[in-house]
């Protein structure tokens, strides 16, 4: 665990270029990253000059027909082991540390990305797929891995044999070798000149992947509405088309790596026969001996390997570096909500609330104009009011998760915008009218809002939220497994975890948005006495369309186009005959009929 914690970096990535993203990511690994990269120098410089260890064997057999010694040919194939020993040992070198490389610049960037993308606003999420974005952090981390794997055996490989062949080929013949470089420098300068122009393909490749993994995951998650409403025909046909756009991005990326590789082909085939030729001519004059032949033709037929993967290979990196740049691109966008400058930690001592002359809108659409509220430390308020009128988002701004345009909320006299979120929602205990569960273990869900509790806090919590009984009747008691946002469980029995989160995490400030809304009677009645006990010694907001559930607030206001229009007891509003009482008389079965609410 030590070693892992110095791969995590706190800071972040200051732009969305790929390649500057994977120094960021590799800055922690630089050991084995630098060891890697000196092993493949050096096998890449031992295996290049294998082809001289030919022209020397070619050389000693041939000159044993003249009277030649044995010994330069044992010399010469001594040396031909040597090198391939001590080459194959260091390829292994830079395998074991170009392991640890690229799998911790992988680590490195997936950390990096998820420690990023979880500081974006509520809006961000609001506008994207959940699995569009894990698949965006995936291609990311996934590049790092082929960068290594591409930059280590195959360029640098190259590069190294490239300068090495040169030079053993300048010491045959001058002529030869520039020629050689001749045929280098026109096969890369061509290679990368097109794969400039392919990364736009690869990054539309990429953006209709993710559309199409987002639309994927959104029928999935929403399987049981197109079943029970026969929209499965539409569905497909709606997920075919935009299968058959992936389908023709893919041919049109793809086709322009073919013809790539076609031009590769055609640069080695001139060339490669150039140099054989006058090598032949040089031969036939007696400048260049049968073992410069040798040589001549071993290099043409390693480096014609590398220049013939090297048009795959950028044709790999240009679609590793389109899904890293989109993928960066809609990842690292400046974070819409960050803490202000010089955020100081939230201190809560009596919890009083007040919004002072708050304004807040979203978009040109208005919701608050000037709002004055005091909620007193310890006081219990209730919120009411029509759809629209500003309930919920009353509980956003104060959970920052936008903020105000105008005036400011305070909690014990500090600007919740001068303080931490983290710290501002660490004082706050939420029991949402739709309870967000992880798939993990209920003990886990939970004790999410306090992670050292103990089993018996746990279970305590879950008997006062009326939530024990069902817990133990699960074959795993609280070991048993919730499912994808609890789809295992019923949407009372999700509530009522929900509850006992609230109950055990015990923070000064509850927000509660129709917390009982998905119980039968019989259970909101035992549960309504758990609320009671939660509710002591809190200062306590609750959203409520039952109102019936608001009858033992302190005070209940009332909400209407973003304006506090009535505030007073149940009995008080009730009597007072204005917008409460009106929804009172209108209320059906408990809850607000849907035409007002």
């Amino acid at each position: 665990m030590r070693g892992a914690k110095t791969m995590w970096r706190s800071d972040f990535p200051k732009d969305t270029n790929p390649a500057r993203f994977f120094l960021f990511s590799s800055k922690p690994h630089i050991v084995p990253a630098v060891i890697s990269i000196v092993a493949v120098v050096i096998a890449g410089t031992l295996a290049s000059s294998i082809p001289y260890v030919f022209k020397l064997i070619a050389d000693a057999g041939a000159a044993l027909a003249t009277g030649g010694s044995f010994d330069a040919l044992f010399f010469a194939c001594a040396m031909y082991v040597l090198f391939l020993l001590l080459a194959k040992a260091l390829w292994r070198v830079s395998g074991f540390a170009g392991m640890r490389w690229s799998n911790g610049a992988r680590a490195t960037a997936r950390q990096t990305l998820s420690s990023y993308v979880t500081l974006h606003s509520r809006n961000y999420f609001s506008n994207r797929f959940a699995g569009s974005i894990a698949n965006k952090i995936s291609h990311a981390t996934s590049g790092m891995h082929d960068i290594v794997d591409l930059t280590l055996w195959n360029f640098l490989e190259l590069f190294v044999s490239i300068i090495v062949s040169f030079i053993i080929a300048f010491f045959v013949s001058p002529l030869i070798a520039f020629i050689f470089l001749g045929w280098v420098i026109v096969a890369t300068a061509l290679n990368v000149y097109f794969v400039r122009k392919r990364v736009p393909l690869s990054a539309y490749v990429q953006r209709v992947e993710t559309k199409l993994t987002g639309m994927t995951v959104d029928l999935l998650s929403n399987i049981t509405a197109m079943q029970e409403y026969a929209r499965r025909t539409f569905e497909i046909n709606r997920i075919e088309e935009v299968i058959e756009e992936r389908r023709r991005a893919g041919i049109r990326n793809w086709s322009y790596g073919e013809y790539v590789l076609i031009i590769n082909n055609v640069l080695q085939f001139l060339f490669g026969s150039i140099m054989l030729f006058i090598a032949i001519s040089l031969m036939r004059t007696g400048v260049l001996s049968l073992g410069d032949i040798v040589l001549v033709i071993t290099i043409i037929f390693r480096i014609e390997g590398h220049l013939q993967s090297l048009g795959s290979n950028i044709n790999k990196v240009s679609n590793t570096w389109g899904e890293i740049q989109e993928s960066l691109r809609e990842i690292i966008e400046p974070h819409e909500m960050p803490d202000s400058t010089g955020a100081t930690e939230l201190m809560v001592s009596k919890a009083e609330i007040r919004f002072e002359g708050v304004s807040f809108s979203y978009g040109d659409i208005g919701v608050f104009g000037n709002l004055n509220l005091i909620i007193q430390s310890g006081e219990r308020v209730g919120v009411v009011g029509r759809s629209g009128a500003g309930k919920s988002t009353l509980m956003r701004v104060l959970l920052h998760h936008h903020d105000v345009t105008n005036g400011k909320i305070t909690i014990d006299g500090t600007d919740i915008s001068k303080v931490t979120q983290e710290s501002l929602r660490r004082a706050i205990s939420v029991v949402p009218q739709e309870p967000l569960l992880f798939h993990r273990s209920i003990s886990e869900n939970i004790a999410y809002g306090k992670p050292d509790a103990t089993q018996k806090e746990i279970t305590e919590a879950a008997r006062l939220a009326e939530a024990h009984e069902f817990i133990e009747r699960l074959p795993g008691g609280y070991d048993s497994l919730v499912g994808e946002r609890g789809v295992k469980l019923s949407g009372g029995e999700r509530q009522r975890i929900a509850i006992a989160r609230a109950i055990l995490k015990n923070a000064p400030i509850l927000f509660m948005d129709e917390a009982t809304s998905a119980l039968d009677s019989e259970s909101e009645v035992a549960i309504q006495q758990a609320l009671s006990e939660l509710m002591k010694g809190k200062t306590v907001i609750a959203i409520a369309h039952r109102l019936s559930t608001l009858r033992e607030m302190d005070r209940i206001i009332v909400l209407d186009q973003g304006s506090i229009v009535e505030s007073g007891t149940h009995e008080e509003l009730v009597k007072a005959k204005g917008v409460y009482s009106e929804l009172w008389n209108h209320q059906a079965g408990g809850f607000l009929q849907d035409v007002l609410v």
